[in-house]
């Protein structure tokens, strides 16, 4: 009986011990361990060297025409925004002249539009990634996941892109631009706008 006892209280030891052992990972924990590995970097440059520098822009001058017009067609046609208000993201194209640059600010005399300014410090934010069109929230579990596809789109072009092509261009040069602007329904275009760039380059 004893033998019998001490049997049954090293099954349970082993047993014990064996479940200690293993570790079982919840199937939540291991998705999301892949989706840590997804690589953001890869996908942004993808949407930007494959998405905004090929996809088709409305020119700044268009816009502003369209706008006086008919602003909700335009806004629905044209404009890109998350939810519903009265705010959305432009991707548009221009023409100027550089006629001043202080801090990264770039002041530019647009002949049909006049003066536009492009940040090529600050950018920040989702004002790209939102006004390309090409990234949507549903693709994402989370708003962070999203967010890290403006950080990286950010990145490309305010670290890489941008200096390589302001470099290249200096007081006084006439050059063409792609950005993103954001507008209200309500707004002048005459009124100061001012262009994430995606892209400069001399005229």
């Amino acid at each position: 009986m004893k033998k019998r006892y001490a049997y049954i209280l090293g099954l349970l030891i082993v047993l014990t011990l064996g479940y200690n052992s293993v570790y079982f990972k919840k199937l939540s924990v291991v998705k999301a361990a892949k989706k840590e590995n997804f690589d953001f970097r890869a996908y942004a440059d993808s949407i930007y060297y494959k998405g905004i520098l090929k996809s088709e822009k409305i020119s700044l001058t268009d816009l502003s025409s369209m706008m006086k017009v008919n602003p909700e067609p335009t806004f629905e046609k044209y404009g890109n925004r998350l939810g519903i208000g009265n705010s959305a993201y432009f991707m548009i194209q221009s023409t100027g002249k550089i006629i001043d640059i202080k801090d990264g600010l770039y002041t530019i005399a647009d002949e049909k539009n006049g003066i536009i300014y492009i940040d090529t410090k600050y950018i920040f934010g989702n004002a790209i990634r939102d006004a390309s069109g090409l990234v949507k929230l549903t693709d994402f579990k989370t708003n962070s996941e999203f967010n890290k596809v403006s950080e990286s789109l950010n990145d490309i072009i305010r670290n890489e892109v941008i200096p390589q092509e302001i470099s290249k261009v200096k007081l006084g040069d006439s050059i063409r631009f792609n950005g993103a602007i954001k507008l209200n329904k309500n707004q002048n275009l005459r009124e100061k706008i001012t262009v994430i760039p995606s892209q400069i380059k001399l005229q």
